[in-house]
């Protein structure tokens, strides 16, 4: 199963925010849940090469109204798809400070 999954606010289809889709919508992953490990399986499945900048993928103050859909994303790095990862969901609507 893939979790599908777009980048937002970009110039192009492989640059911008990282949300995810789940059964509520659109949603973004908490500042603090998102490494490197995880910017090189989401390039990867979305067939972008490697990752060149990993900057915050959004914040409570960035998510331009994005629910926050996840608290954690932990990946190894190596995996095909996000859908192989760790998806941790939040257990408040806006991400911890």
């Amino acid at each position: 199963r893939t979790v599908p999954v777009r980048l937002v606010g970009g110039r192009s289809r492989c640059q911008g925010r990282v949300e995810l889709l789940q059964a509520s919508g659109w949603g973004s992953v908490c500042a603090a849940g998102w490494d490197p490990a995880a910017a090189r399986v989401l390039c990867r499945q979305l067939g972008c090469g490697r990752p060149r900048l990993v900057p915050v993928p959004c914040s409570p103050m960035e998510a331009e109204g994005a629910p926050v859909a996840l608290r954690r994303v932990q990946c190894m790095g190596q995996e095909p798809d996000l859908a192989l990862c760790t998806l941790q969901p939040p257990d408040t609507p806006s991400c911890p400070s």
